[in-house]
């Protein structure tokens, strides 16, 4: 198979030559191992008879004329992936990458129409760009499956457009809420999307606490790192009061730290700290049963988990936890984007960005800790990678990114807190705000690649290589 890229160059009917549609230069039919005149073109579900005429020029441009463009749904690009499959004679464009998102598009919002994901999205489309890559936003009412077609919202000369394309490639979820994603008429078209469409969806759906819990834990070297996790029953929690000085009630769905509870005996009594959106509150009980009752109520019927609190450190009296973002690369293997340690709010239990937390460097944190048998930075990347490793094992569905959380106790030892399958892709979450292109897009861009058989060049290959010993020898920490 021959890929190049090349630019397209949509042309009238009438300047073709008899019976042609494409005119491509013999250099680059040589570069493409393009021997047939007549081929098949494809473009994402789009696919067309292509009638090839050869010239003697050196030239990367394809002209095609204006009745198959159409037929494609493509349009002139300065710069797009092309690849000859000689066995299938199919000449094919892009990749085109989805990315899957339910946030209402504010048209008002000139600068901001994705909301907090517009900056993000932005970067996915530019980073696409420069690597032959086409990437739209899809809402999902806008993905018409009948006319095997998207709306897609595409950046375009520094603003945001809607373009009729084909369906993609890939499928990036970043559906934002779990109530959206578990609609039957979004899960029926994202099945049609996989099975009769055969396309790649990756991420296609929010994890679940207590199911990551109860798969992670049949593997033996995993479950040492998991704290003791059980559904929320009030006898249950009666029994692990007694055994723990300290547990945090988690909702099971929950995201951003909201809902979290935690509870402490301390022998006169038991303490109750809540988290909301817009408060925390405390309440002390005398007894255990009195606090069982009142969390009972509290909690109702939303499915909740009981976990073992944690002696964690801390700096100044803030706990501190590290999240690893790992992500399939290039070759389609697990690798570490980004580490970085989060540091609680004064008045909050937990370090999500989203209650007032900050991001440190993992590096600096881990050299401040004044903690026995501390793991090395390295240690905690590879501890990262071991667990999406296991988890892709053991799970079903297709995840190529995962936000794995660690914390550290006041022994070195690393617990295993949570996996998100849906990390935050906000501006809090960018710690070196002066990169053109989070390495979490290009990332990103290069798993789409390695998903459509996009073999990186002999110098994306180099400096691969070059990142990969930077990363194992503790070089310059990656941003998100």
């Amino acid at each position: 198979m021959g890929q190049h890229r090349v630019q397209i160059q949509i042309v009238p009917n009438r300047y073709f030559p008899p019976q042609m549609n494409m005119v491509i230069s013999r250099h680059l039919a040589r570069k493409l191992h393009l021997q047939q005149h007549t081929i098949w073109t494809a473009f994402g579900s789009a696919a067309g008879t292509g009638l090839v005429a050869l010239t003697q020029t050196q030239s990367p441009l394809i002209r095609i004329s204006a009745s198959l463009a159409h037929h494609l749904h493509l349009t002139q690009q300065l710069s797009i992936n092309a690849r000859y499959d000689p066995k299938g004679r199919v000449l094919r464009f892009g990749p085109i990458l989805g990315i899957l998102i339910n946030q209402d598009v504010q048209e008002n919002e000139i600068d901001q129409p994705f909301g907090a994901m517009t900056r993000f999205l932005e970067e996915c489309i530019l980073a696409g760009k420069n690597r032959g890559v086409v990437v739209s936003v899809l809402r999902p009412e806008e993905i018409l499956l009948e006319n095997k077609t998207v709306q897609g919202w595409v950046y375009e000369q520094n603003q945001w457009q809607k373009v009729l394309l084909p369906l993609p490639d890939v499928v990036y979820n970043r559906i934002t809420s779990r109530r959206i994603e578990a609609q039957p008429k979004l899960q029926q078209k994202i099945q049609q999307l996989r099975n009769l469409h055969h396309i790649s969806i990756f991420n296609e759906r929010f994890l679940d606490k207590q199911q990551v819990y109860d798969i992670l834990k049949r593997d033996p070297e995993i479950r040492a790192m998991l704290p003791e996790t059980y559904p929320f029953s009030p006898n249950i929690l009666r029994i692990m009061l007694m055994k723990y000085p300290c547990l945090y009630l988690k909702p099971t769905n929950g995201s951003l730290g909201n809902g979290i509870i935690r509870v402490t005996n301390h022998g006169g009594g038991v303490t109750c700290q809540y988290t909301s959106a817009t408060r925390n509150l405390t309440h002390t009980v005398r007894s255990v049963p009195e606090a069982v009752k009142r969390l009972q109520r509290r909690i109702r019927r939303s499915p909740y988990i009981i976990q073992q609190g944690l002696t964690l450190v801390r700096e100044n009296g803030r706990p501190i936890d590290f999240r690893v973002l790992v992500q399939k690369n290039i070759h389609g293997e697990w690798a570490v984007t980004s580490t970085v340690g989060r540091v609680a709010n004064d008045q909050d239990i937990v370090s999500n960005l989203a209650r007032g937390g900050t991001l440190r460097k993992a590096e600096e944190v881990l050299l401040s800790l004044q903690v026995p048998h501390k793991p090395t930075p390295a240690q905690l990347r590879a501890k990262a990678i071991q667990i999406a490793q296991t988890f892709e094992q053991l799970s079903d569905g297709h995840y190529a990114e995962l936000g794995i959380d660690l914390a550290m106790d006041i022994q070195g030892k690393l617990w295993l807190l949570e996996i998100n399958s849906k990390p935050s892709k906000t501006d809090d979450t960018v710690t070196n705000p002066t990169l053109a292109t989070r390495p979490s897009v290009s990332r990103l861009i290069d798993y789409t690649c390695h998903l459509c058989g996009l073999v990186p060049s002999a110098k994306r290959r180099r400096n691969i290589k070059h990142r990969r010993k930077s990363n194992l020898s503790g070089g310059k920490p990656d941003e998100r």
